[in-house]
């Protein structure tokens, strides 16, 4: 979760409204929001990285189990949901806040 720090408190709401309520600029409140607009790309890229080398592994093997028609298939698919489920909590964006 995106936070900033203002006047010694941390605050995780970003809106524009907030922010002036709690004595904020624009200049300052546009600061924030880069930011904010920063990481949640940051992340995005991250998360991409990540589900190239973490999750795809485990789609393919799930994959290839469906097709063997082998009963550990679900395994595999619980695995990969995990994975995905973590790196999402790892990486989150701004879009699913």
């Amino acid at each position: 979760m995106f936070s900033y720090i203002f006047k010694g408190e941390a605050y995780t709401d970003t809106n524009r409204e907030f922010m002036l309520n709690i004595g904020m600029n624009t200049e300052q409140i546009e600061s924030v929001l880069s930011q904010q607009e920063y990481e949640s790309k940051q992340n995005a890229d991250l998360r991409q990285q990540a589900y190239k080398r973490e999750s795809d592994p485990l789609y393919i093997e799930w994959q290839y189990e469906l097709e063997s028609s082998n009963s550990e298939s679900d395994r595999y698919k619980e695995a990969w949901m995990s994975k995905v489920s973590e790196i999402k909590a790892r990486y989150p964006l701004l879009s699913e806040s």
